[in-house]
């Protein structure tokens, strides 16, 4: 028994000493020669960033190419490039100056070259391009702005408003990499309100700082009590397995089989869309509006869950059931965020679900009072559709609703 234990013992630090072993990370030779430097060093500038072209000297352990510089802040950044290839994109300027760069072959041994110094200025950085092209405008409870990001840089964009005490706060902090973009800030009675906006890069570099004083558009939860279903000569019935219209409004987001699912238009296929009517009880412009699916698994991105469905308005009603006087003021896509195919979910998929579609509607939309949901296409391939329950937002004071 006692030999038993010196062996595993010995097993234990022989194993322990080969976890140390791993945790140096050595050159990959060693010698003490370094390599020749590179040559023929030029740049072409690019937004907030240069890209270098070199020729490579013929040393055989060269393993890199790396280039050195430090920012205002004294903060000092190097970018490598394999020696398969012969350019090195160096990044992380915060403005146009000029800089100077060093550049280094390196060779197996992690000996660094002489090194070669060039002086470099970057084109327009990306912070600063999406600044300049900034537009605000109040919006419902809020206000959006957009901006272009042409170099599709990951950018952090802050916006800060005043708090209770009057003090300038963080109130919403968006990421994004698209060539456009447009976000909005809600929440705020529609009284005048101070904004500043200004945009951050991966390297810390700042942009301006935008101020704007606007006045929120008026924006309120439309009264549910109020909806009433209609329905129009070719309308679909959405009254399949025990549902009503109604029930998409009763302030419940429900799973399938409660009683009180939501409003559904069957599986029974048929050629082209489906859609049904309803009244808002109010003249409205809306703002805003989320449609929640059936909460389980079984209708997350599955079933007759509209994938591809529209958001069609009117203010004075045709009731021979024409499309003519018809707006259509949302198109909606939907895609799992997984992009799993079929019933397979992750709670990414399940989380995005149950909070369901939000869309804004354009703040040039008309006033309407009667909604059509149209659907085109759901998850099983035909038009059939089913949810539990649907909130619009807006402006509902009006003088034709007194």
């Amino acid at each position: 028994m006692k030999s038993i234990r010196i062996y595993i013992l010995m097993l234990g630090m022989l194993m322990a000493l080969a976890g140390c072993q791993t945790d140096f990370v050595k050159p990959l030779e060693n010698d003490s020669e370094a390599p020749a430097p590179v040559r023929d060093v030029t740049y072409v500038k690019m937004p907030g960033s240069v890209l270098l072209t070199y020729t490579l000297p013929s040393d055989p352990d060269l393993l890199y190419v790396a280039a050195s510089y430090t920012n205002k802040e004294g903060k000092k950044y190097e970018f490598k490039a394999s020696y398969f290839t012969n350019t090195l994109l160096v990044e992380g300027f915060g403005d146009m100056d000029t800089y100077s760069l060093d550049v280094y072959a390196v060779d197996r041994s992690e000996n660094y070259s002489a090194p070669v110094n060039i002086q470099v200025s970057a084109d327009t950085p990306p912070v600063q391009a999406a600044y300049e092209t900034l537009e605000v405008q109040p919006d419902f409870g809020g206000m959006t702005f957009s901006f272009v990001n042409t170099s599709r840089a990951d950018l952090t964009v802050y916006v800060f408003t005043p708090n209770e005490d009057n003090e300038m706060v963080n109130a919403e902090t968006f990421y994004t990499g698209l060539p456009k973009a447009t976000f909005s800030v809600r929440g705020y009675l529609d009284i005048s309100r101070d904004f500043e906006i200004y945009f951050q890069d991966k390297w810390g570099n700042k942009s301006q700082v935008k101020k704007e004083t606007l006045t929120p558009i008026y924006e309120a939860e439309l009264d549910k009590k109020k909806f009433k279903e209609v329905i129009l000569p070719g309308d679909f019935p959405c009254t399949f397995y025990e549902s009503k219209m109604e029930y998409i409004w009763d302030g419940r987001a429900a799973v399938d089989g409660d009683g009180q699912t939501g409003a559904h238009t069957g599986i029974e296929e048929h050629n082209g869309p489906t859609w049904f009517t309803f009244d808002l009880g109010v003249l409205a412009k809306l703002s805003r509006f989320n449609l929640k699916f059936v909460q389980d698994d079984k209708h997350f991105y599955n079933d007759v869950s509209p994938k591809v469905y529209e958001v069609w308005g009117c203010a004075e009603l045709d009731k021979s059931g024409s499309w003519d006087s018809w707006i259509k003021l949302l198109h909606i896509e939907n895609e799992k965020p997984s992009g799993l195919p079929g019933s397979e979910l992750t709670e990414d998929d399940r989380l995005a679900a149950r909070e369901g579609d939000n869309a804004d509607f354009p703040l040039d939309a008309p006033r309407v009072r009667y909604i059509r949901i149209k659907c085109i296409d759901n998850w099983t391939g035909n038009s059939n559709m089913v949810f539990t329950e649907v909130t619009f937002w807006g402006d509902d004071k009006s003088e034709t609703n007194n």
